[in-house]
């Protein structure tokens, strides 16, 4: 059992293109790119792990099965046979034991199949409040940029810091 002060450590089980098909900005990516937008939902999901999980985990559905580390975010892709509905299922049930497991779907079936063993379900808009909630904290945390010194965080508008990522990452 992964236990700090006799809490479960969180993890968190993300539903991938649940998740992009939810999210307005991934959603007008995956347009044009797929591949762009699970990038940018584990780039975003990377920014706040060490603040908020002690793991994450990306389910997406996949031909071939595929296990990946991505700046400190595991990426699943489920094989053939498989969807990712029901790997979240096993990995929720699985990690339940050991972990304070979330999952984030805005899927019905998997928010039942999810919470009926336990894990705490945040659908898309949750999860996304969550993120936003954690970067106000992190902002006041690090103090005004008069106190801390001048972070571009605090005075560069959010689509230029994405495009930076975006550039970063390439």
């Amino acid at each position: 059992m992964v236990v700090l002060n006799g809490v479960k450590m969180p993890i968190l089980i993300v539903d991938g293109y649940n998740i992009i098909g939810a999210w307005d900005k991934l959603k007008a990516l995956k347009k044009n790119d797929m591949g762009s937008a699970r990038d940018q939902l584990v780039a975003v999901l990377a920014a706040f792990r060490p603040w908020s999980w002690k793991r994450i985990i990306v389910v997406f559905d996949g031909q071939e099965f595929a296990w990946d580390h991505i700046d400190g975010v595991e990426v699943v892709f489920t094989g053939s046979r498989e969807t990712a509905d029901t790997m979240i299922e096993r990995l929720a049930a699985g990690l339940a034991a050991s972990y304070e497991v979330e999952v984030a779907t805005s899927d019905f079936a998997e928010y039942r199949a999810s919470s009926s063993v336990g894990a705490t379900v945040l659908s898309a808009a949750a999860l996304r409040e969550r993120l936003n909630q954690q970067r106000e904290r992190y902002r006041r945390h690090l103090g005004s940029p008069q106190k801390k010194g001048l972070m571009l965080n605090n005075i560069l508008a959010e689509s230029v810091l994405d495009a930076l990522e975006r550039i970063r990452r390439s």
